[in-house]
This record gives structure tokens, C-alpha cells and sequence, in this order.
């Protein structure tokens, strides 16, 4: 399988998700690959350390890419059962030919209005680049929109779902889940962890298990 995880705004989240998504990917026992197509590297600077510091636990290769990806996925999908490609916050020749070689695409976003506004060019994008598969003969990437750093209050689920109905009027899917803002998140990818290593956070375990089922299986969870 072969997962984007992209936006075009920064700060939402991908590098965590992605780091996350590979090793969720990986503790399957197929060899996972994480591309990194950020131009900031976060993804390859974690998997170095992961590599260092975490010898015993589920492996993540990882390479920095650029340009149009397909050329380099192509190579790798020869040796890896799972690639995560890490795109960075901004529209690029990586996140459209990313979209063209996904079969599922992950987009973080805040509930903030700024950030839900640059999803409406996402959507067009994806849109495109399904009419360009469809052309190919290729099955259509199917993409989901994931809310990242949702306060626990109830006062702010009502946001969600505001949030929720004005992505899905511009053709995306939403994640059934959401991750919560929880410092668990950041503080276990010090030296290349995630909170499936950490193992300290249970909330944040399940939290992510679903979220990333619900973003990487072809129908959601009920």
C-alpha cells in the first residue's frame, strides 16, 4: 500500500501522522519505507534517529525525495510492501505525482476556518488527479480528511461537526475519529518513538489505531 499523507498548510500535523502511519504499517511485518517529501526533512531526521536509538523496535526505512515522485516510488515499491510519503505544506510537483501513485491520501487539518479554506484546492486536486487515473485505467486513490489537535471539551465537538459538513460539501471524506491534542503524541517521537513504542499513553494508542484504520482501510469503521 502506498499512503500521501499532504496538505497544502502547514502545521497541521503530517510528519506526526506519517511517522505514525509507518510504523502502524510496519508492526504488520511488511517492510515500510517513509518518503520524505518535505523540504524540512522532519520525517527522514526522525527515522534516522529511530534507526539509532530504537534498533529493537518495528522498522522504518526512509529516504529524502523530491520533484516527481514517481520514478523513485516505482524502484522502492519493488522492495517495500508499504511506502508513507510525507508531502510537504504546500501544492508541488511531490504532492500531485504523489496523488497519482497513492492508493489512500491523508490530509490533516485544524477546525480553524483558515485551514479548513485551503482544503477546497485540495479537493480540486484530488478531484484531478482521479479523472487522470480514471484515464489510465488506475482505481481511484480514495482520500480522507483527518481533524489533528482537537481540544477534549464538549464545547468543541460542535466545531468538529461544522468543521465535518464543510469538507464533505467540497467532495472530501472525513475521518469518523479525530486525534486530540495530547503532548503524548509529541513527546514519544523523541529519538524516532511514536505512542505505539512509548506504550505509556493507552488513550493515545486507540486513539491513533483508530484514526489510522479509519483513514487506511477502503471502508470506514462503523
Amino acid at each position: 500500500m502506498i499512503v500521501l499523507v499532504g496538505s497544502e498548510k502547514g502545521g497541521v500535523g503530517k510528519s506526526m501522522i506519517a511517522a505514525h502511519a509507518a510504523v502502524r504499517l510496519s508492526m504488520t511485518g511488511k517492510p515500510t519505507f517513509l518518503a520524505d517529501a518535505d523540504p524540512q526533512q522532519t520525517s527522514l531526521r526522525w527515522a534516522i534517529a529511530r534507526k539509532k536509538n530504537r534498533p529493537d523496535s518495528p522498522t522504518v526505512e526512509s529516504a529524502s525525495l523530491v520533484g516527481d515522485l514517481r520514478p523513485e516510488i516505482a524502484k522502492i515499491a519493488k522492495d517495500y510492501g508499504h511506502i508513507v510519503i510525507d508531502c510537504g505544506g504546500s501544492d508541488s510537483t511531490a504532492l500531485r505525482s504523489g496523488m497519482l501513485l497513492a492508493h489512500r491520501m491523508i490530509i490533516p487539518s485544524r477546525v480553524a476556518r483558515r485551514d479548513i479554506e485551503t482544503l477546497q484546492h485540495v479537493s480540486q486536486l484530488v478531484a484531478q488527479a482521479n479523472a487522470e487515473r480514471i484515464k489510465k485505467n488506475m482505481t481511484e486513490m480514495i482520500s480522507r480528511v483527518v481533524f489533528n489537535g482537537i481540544k477534549a471539551l464538549p464545547s468543541f465537538w460542535s466545531r468538529i461537526e461544522a468543521a465535518k459538513k464543510a469538507v464533505e460539501g467540497m467532495g472530501l471524506g472525513v475521518s469518523k475519529f479525530s486525534i486530540v491534542d495530547r503532548v503524548s503524541y509529541d513527546d514519544s517521537q523523541y529519538q524516532g518513538g511514536t505512542v505505539f513504542d512509548a506504550k505509556e499513553d493507552q488513550k493515545a494508542i486507540n486513539e491513533m489505531e483508530l484514526v489510522l484504520k479509519s483513514l487506511l482501510r477502503k471502508a470506514q469503521l462503523e
